[in-house]
């Protein structure tokens, strides 16, 4: 059952007028007030053209957004539940209007849990996740989102987008093939804004103690997808389209996007070891719609600053990589930052076997893990250097061989991490 305790009087009064519904979607909290309605009015239409005889419920989870300066967004088509009163509820066919009020924006965890507890007092069959600032939410994006877990009794459904072949670097080099090696499941898109789930894969998640941790506040799709493909819930893919990057000085900096997704990856290895350290190769998950895509127009990077980074950290962060990694890791990355620009390239393999060895010494705490993740930052740097330069030219069917010998590379090298993990380790201060 959902905890009541942290959901406010106001929330309880609306979820109780609503009664039960089939569907609910969950609005994440954005600063933007125009932003969220432009999501809120697509979640509205979809549900109008797709599930036009369930009982559905919308929740926007408010973190005191503001209006935009000058006139609201339109879409072409006049938004629905202009006259609504955003306190309460309003009906709409079927659709009811819920908002989850807080005081400053909460953390995406918080807003998770939010949302799995109104799913649960409301006996939701499915629910999905959408955030307002992907400009590309179109309704039949949430209708593809729902509708696996709801007609198709998925409990974990992921999206699939659409990228230019230099976009999601960070999902390519590291996440997607680390997570399908150890974890033996080829989930591409684990760390998204966007996901659906079904009630007893919310029930579950919502019943477990973690609520409090950092990797779960920051990053709780990658916990439920974890969570999903380690205890028996059946997990699906679903192509949504075009992902459009996000505008110029939008997101976090590079050290914040590791500590949430690096991190969390290292977590969640620690918290679910016992799901990955015996399983071997990994294999596809049932995918709606293609199972990737990639374009290849060009796109301008600016890369000179990146190995500059590169190798500074290298040389500056050497007793810390020292604590980490290997001598002979750490002698191989000390060699190759000497090279030119021209001339450097950073080898798959030394990139895995230095990926295992940070996870390993996550797992043993030789230095403090916050640290240990920054340190990783001009090592990655470095890597996504020489991915631009060695595939500057390469064609998308070019790019999917390249990031499938990736991911068999991170398979091969997995007795070395259970190795290294199982391994008694002096703590180094």
């Amino acid at each position: 059952m959902a905890d009541e305790t942290f959901l406010s009087d106001d929330l309880l009064r609306q979820l109780m007028s609503v009664g039960e519904v089939d569907l609910l979607v969950g609005i994440l909290a954005h600063r933007s007030a125009n932003t969220v309605r432009r999501a809120a009015h697509y979640v509205e239409k979809s549900l109008q053209q797709n599930f036009v005889r369930q009982r559905v419920a919308i929740i926007s989870v408010d973190g005191g957004t503001v209006e935009d300066s000058g006139s609201a967004e339109h879409s072409g088509d006049e938004e629905p539940g202009n006259n609504s009163n955003s306190k309460g509820i309003t009906a709409l066919r079927t659709i009811h209007r819920v908002t989850a009020a807080f005081n400053g924006a909460p953390s995406p965890g918080l807003a998770l849990r939010t949302i799995l507890s109104a799913s649960d007092l409301l006996r939701a069959r499915a629910c999905a996740v959408v955030s307002p600032a992907t400009s590309s939410t179109s309704p039949e994006w949430v209708a593809n989102l729902l509708r696996p877990a709801f007609r198709d009794s998925f409990d974990f459904v992921a999206p699939l987008y659409s990228r230019h072949k230099f976009q999601g670097l960070l999902a390519r080099n590291l996440l997607y093939p680390m997570t399908r090696a150890l974890f033996g499941r080829r989930i591409r898109e684990l760390y998204s804004d966007e996901w659906a789930f079904s009630n007893q894969l919310g029930n579950f998640c919502l019943n477990e103690d973690v609520w409090h941790e950092e990797p779960v506040r920051s990053r709780p799709e990658a916990w439920m997808g974890i969570s999903a493909l380690t205890s028996d819930f059946r997990c699906c893919q679903v192509y949504l389209g075009e992902k459009p990057p996000p505008p110029d000085g939008a997101g976090p900096d590079l050290v914040e996007v590791l500590r949430q997704t690096v991190g969390s990856l290292f977590w969640l290895l620690e918290t679910h070891q016992q799901a990955w350290m015996e399983r071997k190769g990994s294999e596809p998950l049932p995918t709606f719609g293609p199972d990737h895509a990639v374009t290849a127009e060009s796109m301008e990077l600016n890369r000179a600053r990146m190995f500059e980074m590169f190798q500074t950290g290298v040389k500056e962060l050497g007793p810390i990589l020292e604590s980490i990694l290997s001598p002979e890791t750490l002698a191989s990355i000390q060699g190759i930052a000497k090279l030119d620009q021209h001339s450097f390239r950073f080898p798959s393999e030394l990139w895995v076997t230095m990926l295992y060895e940070f996870a390993a010494s996550y797992h043993h705490s030789v230095i403090n893990r916050d640290h240990l993740v920054q340190a990783l930052v001009p090592l990655y740097r470095g890597k996504i250097y020489s991915f631009l330069t060695e595939f500057s030219e390469a064609s998308a069917t070019d790019m999917e061989a390249v990031s499938e010998n990736l991911c068999m590379e991170f398979e091969r090298q997995k007795p070395y991490l259970t190795e290294k993990w199982k391994a008694g380790v002096e703590v180094k201060s």
